[in-house]
Formats: structure tokens, sequence, C-alpha cells
């Protein structure tokens, strides 16, 4: 059970000190929630008191001090959009960073889990983005260790009437997590009746149809209403072989200073080489082969040899090599034979892009008014999420023998030719997919409370008890499996597995069908096994407030809101049993991750006007909010925020708010039990070949990489100037911080301007955007921690240094890459948004358009060692959209350009020591490590008639392909880069069409 005795004392605490302050205040008439404006709009007009986004105190007016950006449900409708997760991470505020959705969770390791989608305003990270749901806070939802930030999956478009984004932070208002701003989803309620909605978006070449149905009723009676909602929604799977674009990496490199392509020619088809996982081979290494290394390929079309010669052609060298067996020819590092290298499975074209996705939601919310101007309500959501990821992996084994040879010829003794013989390394490089992926997960959110009105003052007190139960299936290979079999001379028959506890049998891994995947169902069933794990997240909290107005001052009233907060979160993952006993080859071992944290808050915030209708000075209002939060783990902190607004006249306003905010670090950044993993010591060490580079010019003898690398009292003595790294793989160890880390805090300062012209239909917004992040809560890869070490001024005393382990003979054996507080994060920049509407004789024309201009994102760990992200791609320096419509009747036409600007890692190659050429095959060529500026296009068509509606169009009209780079520079699928920006680019130009029918 959550919900502990010590939850119970505090909350009863809380709820007393809540009480004292509700009958100490004077009594008003309770207001129920109602649609916030934009507050950029100019049609501030008296309204009822209602509560916005970004303060607690009921206001007539929309236009705030923090700058809100409303993103509508509609317009994902004219865009052909049926998903939350779509419509949010496509608003200026997001497409400027990296984002997760289910394309980018699948490929790479993220917070959350596959299938996981989240919101990170700004690019700081979805740990510090709060999601609020009709203004509450709402529960974390996913699977593995890392939950800690709300799943958009959760939640369907099709019950969202709104999305106000808070761009400021906002800690003081509504607490921990407001670092970047907030998101506030809200959903329709002013519902009487029902409507039922089916929605459709097909790609014109097919694969990654969406599919979307949604029943909706309502009902308003004298003292309440209700409000019920079903929805089911369905993403087809996007193989990588649906898309030519998507599957088959080339080394996609130029003729230097041209566009015209150089990347080596596979001869068996004649187009450039495909380069993803290599399979269908035996590596063959040792000191019979003179130090150098061999390789055969099986040849499964019977081709292979007239394209490559079947020994080396350099007599001084041919006869260490073995003869080919039959259907094998040895593949050497000569031109030709690394052309009919084979890169491309088949499994390669059944692989996810986007992951098959079901999920299945009901929600419910309702009122009563119980008498004496109190009214109870609740809300309840119900969500399932279903999704599967198909992918492929190679495997392969590491082996010394005497007599390899018996295996692929069936003989004795070693080669009959060549009389090869001793101790030399082999490997095989078998592929296969069972590498797939699931996940079923099961969130549950229920809210219950009591609003009312005391003489002017209303006050709102509820309970939220969220649940996430999400299982995680994965396809694994038996790392004692793989130990125990393949060359071996004597047979393992008849034993017993170490781990797994399967009885052993012989594998052979020269078998050419083995090195394609094909396994029999006996090799199946002793080297895979699938494994199950679970992920249970469960949050309580108790919340009230009361708000209202203190008093009338000279220019106004004097408003004030009060409130308290007391939560506990606790997280419990425990992967499945193969993860546990560290047995799954290749992949990280993990332990049980369990934590909770328990969380105490009271706050405060005063609306003080201060001038009135005076020369330049319309009105001029001063906001000060304050909280005081107290965590189990992380102990305590204040944080405030001040904003000011000013409204010169009808047409100029000035608004600035500065603030604070505390961020205690997540459950899984305390708890996560260590996991381990594996990366080759040569994409991670910085003290590869200095003295080539310097030879080269890319790296100056005098600079502190070079220096410390050399020096003797670094770690393993120092590194010889020809260290060209180590041939295995380094250990990363990845954990919880608890009793190491401190909190986070941020400052966050927002001056804005709004033009609204009178009888212009004109409203424009500027913001000058400005976030600092110190003590952030962060893991370094093993990349950044050796790299930190060697150009750190503290060499080699920084704490860095101390942070992997380097042998004598310069051997990275593990590096400890748990989460640690890095010096700070910094994002600065200008939002701009403009609106304007006319009406014509042929209708009505609406245009909206918004931009984000970026100056500055980059961080810097407490080794000064800093990382600038800003041009680079996933960071654009500028993203907007513009979008038109004309209604007209029951008629209404739109247009929508969302862009994307240019990006380049060019500059930050060079800064590195690295090259933006590659020599291949003795050419010199230029990768390509920039994207070039990308807009997507999307037109549709709605009419409405009596009682329903119907709309339909086309998304990406133009087929806008993702920019293509060379994988060398950039992380890509196939050609395309792997971005979340690109994410409408992966499914090319879609068709839509949407019905929906009042009743």
């Amino acid at each position: 059970m959550l919900f502990r005795n010590r939850l119970r004392q505090s909350s009863a605490i809380a709820t007393g000190l809540f009480a004292a302050m509700m009958f100490a205040a004077p009594a008003f008439a309770q207001n129920a929630p109602a649609p916030a404006q934009d507050p950029d709009d100019e049609d501030a007009t008296e309204v009822e008191e209602i509560v916005v986004t970004g303060s607690r105190i009921p206001t007539n007016e929309f236009t705030s001090a923090s700058p809100v950006q409303i993103i509508s449900a509609e317009r994902g409708a004219q865009r052909g959009l049926s998903d939350t997760v779509q419509l949010l991470q496509s608003s200026t505020l997001a497409a400027g960073s990296a984002q997760v959705n289910s394309t980018i969770s699948s490929a790479f390791v993220t917070d959350g889990g596959p299938g996981a989608a989240t919101i990170s305003l700004r690019g700081l990270g979805a740990n510090r983005t709060l999601v609020l749901l009709n203004g509450r806070r709402a529960g974390p939802a996913g699977t593995r260790g890392g939950v800690s930030s709300f799943d958009l999956n959760v939640i369907p478009q099709s019950s969202i009437d709104r999305i106000d984004i808070l761009k400021d932070g906002a800690s003081s208002i509504y607490g921990s997590d407001a670092v970047a701003g907030v998101v506030n989803l809200i959903t329709e309620r002013a519902r009487d009746g029902g409507i039922m909605n089916v929605f459709a978006t097909v790609p014109i070449e097919g694969g990654g149809e969406q599919y979307n149905a949604s029943l909706a009723w309502g009902k308003n009676f004298d003292r309440g209403y209700l409000n019920l909602s079903a929805d089911f929604y369905r993403q087809e799977k996007l193989a990588a072989g649906e898309r030519d674009y998507l599957v088959c990496r080339n080394q996609y490199v130029f003729e230097p200073g041209t566009r015209n392509r150089a990347d080596r020619i596979d001869p068996r088809t004649g187009e450039p080489q495909c380069t993803d996982l290599a399979w269908g081979q035996i590596y063959v290494y040792g000191p019979d082969f003179s130090g150098r290394a061999g390789r055969f390929q099986f040849d499964y079309d019977g081709n292979l040899g007239q394209y490559i010669p079947r020994r080396p052609t350099n007599p001084a060298v041919s006869a260490t090599y073995p003869t080919a067996p039959t259907g094998f020819y040895i593949v050497n590092y000569d031109d030709p034979s690394r052309a009919v290298v084979n890169n491309l499975s088949e499994y390669a074209l059944e692989e996810s892009i986007v992951p098959e996705t079901t999920r299945y939601t009901v929600f419910a919310e309702g009122a009563y008014d119980i008498g004496g101007g109190v009214e109870a309500y609740a809300e309840v959501l119900l969500n399932r999420r279903e999704s599967r990821t198909d992918s492929y992996r190679q495997f392969w084994n590491y082996t010394y023998t005497r007599d390899f040879l018996d295996l692929v010829y069936g003989g004795g003794g070693g080669d009959p030719v060549t009389g090869f013989s001793g101790a030399n390394l082999l490997s095989a490089t078998p592929i296969t997919d069972h590498f797939d992926q699931s996940q079923t997960v099961d969130y549950t959110r229920v809210v219950g409370g009591f609003r009312g009105a005391l003489s002017g003052w209303s006050w709102d007190v509820f309970a939220q008890y969220s649940r996430s139960d999400g299982e995680y299936t994965s396809d694994v290979i038996l790392q004692d499996a793989v130990d125990s079999t393949s060359f071996k001379t004597v047979s393992c028959v008849g034993t017993t597995l170490p781990v797994s506890g399967r009885r052993c049998i012989d594998v052979d891994f020269t078998r050419p069908d083995f090195l394609a995947g094909r396994l029999t169902d006996a090799e199946k069933a002793f080297l895979f096994d699938t494994e199950t794990g679970q992920t249970i997240y469960e949050q309580v909290y108790l919340e009230g407030n009361i708000g209202g107005q203190i008093m009338d001052l000279p220019a106004g009233p004097l408003g004030a809101a009060f409130g308290f907060h007391v939560r506990r979160d606790e997280i419990e993952d425990t992967p499945g049993a193969v993860t546990l006993a560290d047995n799954s080859w290749g992949l990280s071992g993990a332990g049980v991750t369990a934590g909770t944290e328990e969380t105490n808050e009271a706050y405060a915030e005063l609306a003080i006007p201060l001038l009135r209708d005076l020369p330049f000075v319309q009105s001029l209002a001063l906001s000060v909010s304050g909280r005081y939060t107290d965590t189990k783990t992380s102990g305590d902190a204040s944080t405030y925020k001040v904003g000011l607004n000013w409204a010169l006249n009808d047409a100029v306003r000035i608004r600035a708010t500065h603030g604070t905010s505390f961020r205690a670090p997540a459950l899984f950044e305390l708890y996560l039990a260590d996991q381990t993993s594996f990366i080759g010591q040569r994409n991670i060490d910085p003290c590869l070949n200095l003295d080539q580079r310097v030879a080269e010019g890319t790296l100056a003898a005098t600079d502190p990489l070079y220096v410390n690398c050399r020096n003797p009292a670094g770690p393993g003595g120092g590194v010889p100037g020809n260290y060209n790294g180590g041939v295995s793989s380094s250990e990363v160890v990845t954990g919880g911080g608890l009793g190491v880390l401190n909190p986070e805090t941020s400052k966050a300062t927002v001056v804005g301007v709004i033009l609204t012209p009178p009888d212009s239909n004109l409203s424009i917004a500027v913001d000058y955007f400005e976030i600092k992040i110190e003590d952030q809560v962060d893991t370094l890869s093993a990349a950044q921690i050796l790299s930190a070490c060697y150009t750190s001024e503290n060499f080699p005393g920084d704490p860095l240094c101390r942070q992997f382990d380097r042998t004598a003979a310069q051997g990275i054996t593990q590096v400890r890459a748990s989460f640690l507080n890095i010096a700070e994060q910094n994002n600065r920049g200008l939002d701009f948004t403009g609106r304007w509407y006319h009406d014509f004789d042929f209708g009505t024309v609406t245009l909206d358009t918004q931009t984000t201009w970026t100056f500055e994102t980059n961080e810097a760990t407490f080794a000064d060692f800093g990382t600038d992200f800003l041009g680079d791609v996933g960071s654009p320096e500028l993203v907007g959209n513009v979008n038109v419509s004309i209604e007209r009747g029951p008629w209404t036409a739109f247009w929508g350009f969302d862009w994307i600007g240019n990006q380049d890692n060019r500059p930050d190659r060079v800064r590195n020591g690295q090259s933006n050429f590659q020599v291949i095959d003795g050419r010199t060529t230029e990768i390509k490590a920039y994207a070039e500026f990308t807009g997507f296009h999307s037109l549709s068509l709605s009419y409405k008639a009596e009682g329903w509606t119907l709309s339909g169009g086309l998304a990406n009209l133009f087929d806008e392909l993702p920019p293509a780079a060379s994988s060398t520079a950039i992380g890509t699928t196939g050609n395309s880069i792997l971005s979340s920006q690109y994410t409408e680019a992966y499914y090319g130009r879609r068709a839509f069409l949407r019905m929906s029918k009042s009743f």
C-alpha cells in the first residue's frame, strides 16, 4: 500500500491548516472551470472569473504575465493528426529539440521504455516539463526502471479540447518538475449529448496506417454534469523495407566539393554498398596469419567468386591463408573484397521504424452539487497500451582453437593445404531476428474532490491516485549458451549450462544457414529465451487551494491564493529473470529498482494591482508567488516567481517574469539498480592515434587532450602516441545516486511584448526566454567521461578521472557512469506568435504563425567540459509553422506548413578533432554531416452539416523525405536522419479522412 501512515498523518495536518485558512477567508461564489483564451489574443473581454494555466488566482482577464501558447484539438484534426503525441511534439516549443516518441523510444534506450512518448519543452528534458490533466498533476507511466514522466499515450486526442503550454518555469505555482514549463491537457466538458468520431490515415506507399474511433456522451442536469468517453487507437507497423529511404544504409559520401556520390559500389547490384550489420561470415585472426585477419563469407547466390579473388593476390602472404571451404570465399581487406561484404540481411527489411501500437481508453468525469455551495467531482481514466517492436541483431562468438578447420572441412589435423594450426582467435557473425520487444501498460488515474464558494473565495480540495502497471517482454540470447559452444574440439553434450541450467548441445557457428539466421528448432531452444519484466509506478497525493480577492486597492482588487500539496511516489521495477542473472548476451544486466519519495509543499500567490488609467499606464500589476518544498530524499527548498504585467494602452503590453525552480531527483535517478553494458573501447577512448592526428594537423601537440593523454601521471601511466585502441569492449556500469545527488535548482526569465493594434484583427507576441539549470542530474556517456577527464584543467585530479579504469596496457576495462550532478544547462531564445483574421466577401481568412529562435542551448559538467548543442542535428536554431484557414458557410479549407531549420554537425566534428572527410579504398571522400531546411505541407477540406462533420486531406503533401546524412557522422535509419523532428517524413505522403456524427 502506498497510502501509508506517514502520508495519512501529513495529509491530516495539511487538511487542518487548509481548513483554518478557508474559514479565516471571506466567502465567495464558486465558478466551474472554463476554457482559457490565448493570453496574446486581443479579445480580453470581461468574463466570469476562472483559473487559467499559470496562476492559482481566479481572474477575469486573460492577459496574464506568464506566456501561454494554446494548441487546439481542431488544429490537429485539420492537419490529419489523431495522436496527442504528434499534436504536442509538433509545436515550436518541442520541435526545436529531440523528443521521445514511439519511433525514438524503440530505436534508443529512453526513459519510460520502448513505445513511450513524452514531452520535453525546449529540450530541457521530460523530467523538467510538468504535465497536468485538467490542471492537476498527472502520474507517470511506462516500463523499465526509468519511469518518471507522464506518457502522452495515456490520454487520446479525441478526449482533448485544447492544450495550454506555459512557457516559463512554474515550480512556485505547480511544484517540482515545472522547470522548463507546464503542459496542461484540458478535456472537453461543455458537452450535452453524444458524438462519434472515426478517423483513418493511410500513407500512399502503404505501411504505418493509423485508425481511431471514439464515442463520447455528456449530460448537463440541474445539479451537475456527467461526461463519458471511450477511444480506440491503432497504429500499424511501418517496416524499414516499406520505404527505400529507411533501409540499406550507405556510406553516403561525395567527391570533395561536389554533389557526386562517391560510395563504394557493390558490383553485384551496381548500387552503393549497404553498410548495415555484417552477416554470413567467419573471421580468423592469429599468429598463423602473420598478424593479419581473414574472413570467410558464404556465397548464397553462387556469384561471389566472380567479384573477388579466392585467395589473396599478394604472394608473400597468400600461403598463410587457408583455402576457402566450399561455398565460402575469402573476403580480405582489399578493394574488391570490401565491396561484396554482406551487410543487409532480409531481417533488416522487417525492422520496425514505427512500432505496432494499440490503445484502449475510457474516461469519465462528473460533478454533483451536494448543497451548501459545495460541489463533489470525480475523474476516472483507464488506459491500456499494447506495443510491439520488431528488430534484428548480430551476435558472435570468440574462441581460441587449434584446428577450427575440422569444423568447416570435416577433416582432422588442421588445414590439409596450408597446415594451419596454433592458437588463433576466431569469430562468427550470425544474424537473427530474435530481438523483438513488446509492452503492455495499464494505467489508472482516479481523482475525487470537493470544491465550493464562500463569499467571493473559491476553494478546492482533492485527492488523486495513479498507477502504471507495465509488463515488458524481450527476446534475448543466453550468454552462457553462447559461451559454452562453437568452435570446440570437445563436445559439450551432457553438461548443464551454469546460469540458465539448460542441457548443452553442440552448435556449429560456421554452418552457412546458421550464419544467415536460419537456425534449427533445437538451436533456437538452446540459445534463445524470452523474458518478461514488470514495472509498477504509483503516485498518490492530496492537494487543496483557496483563492480570491482580499481587498480593493486604488488600481483594482488584490488577489491571493494559498494551498498545500502532499505526495508520495513509489517505483518497483523487476527485470526479467535473464537480465537479473546478467545472462543476456550483449545486453545490460540489471537488478530490481525500488524506492519511494515523499513530498510536502505549501504555497502562496498574490496578484497586486499597482497603477491604473495613467499616461502610458493603462494598467500595471505585479504577481508574486512562493512555495516551500520538503522531500524525504533531497531536503527542503524554497522557490519564488515575480511577474510584471504592464499595459501601456490598448495596443501595447509588456510582460516579464523571473523565478526559481526546484527539482528533486526522480526515483529512478536515486534508486536505479546497477546496470551493466558493454561498448567498444575505440568508441570511447579520446587518446587514440595521437601522433598521427598531430601529423595530420587535426590535433596540436600543445592541446590539453594530447598533453594529458601522454602524461605519465594519468590513468594507466600515460598513453603512447601510437596507441590505436583496445580490441575488446569496456564494461559500463550505471546506477542510481541515492545519498550522492543534490536537487536541481534553476532560474527562468521571460520578457515579452504584445502588440494588438486596434481595429486591425492582428495580435503579435514576442517573448525572450532564458533558463539556467544548476546541479543538473544526468548521466554522462562513457565517451563524455573520458573526454571530460582528459580535457580537464584539473587533470589528473579531476573526479571524473576516477570514474574509469585504464590498465598499464592502456585498455579501458570499466567506466562507472551512474547519475551525478553536472554543472549547468542553459537555454535562451525568442518565441514569436502572430495571429490575423479578416472577413472578406468570400469568407473569413485566419492566419496564425509561431516561430522559436534559439540563441543558446548547452550543457557543462563540473569538470568544465561543455557541450554546445545549438545548431546540431536534432537541435535546430529555428523552427516554425504557418497556418491558414478559410471559412465560408459550412466549408473550411486549411493549409499548414511546419518547418525545421538547417542543422550542421560539421563545426563540432572539427572542434572535437574529427574529420569531415573519409578515405574509402584509397579515395578521399566528403561526408554529409548536416540537415538542410525541411518543411511539411498539409491540406484539408471540411464540411459541417447539422449533426455531422466530414473532413479529409493530405499530410506531407509534397512527399518530403527526411534529410539524408552519412551514418559515420549522424545516427540514421537507412540514409535518413533518425530524429523526432522528421517522424512525419518517415510515413511519406498520407491521405486522411475524418467523420463526426453528433446525437
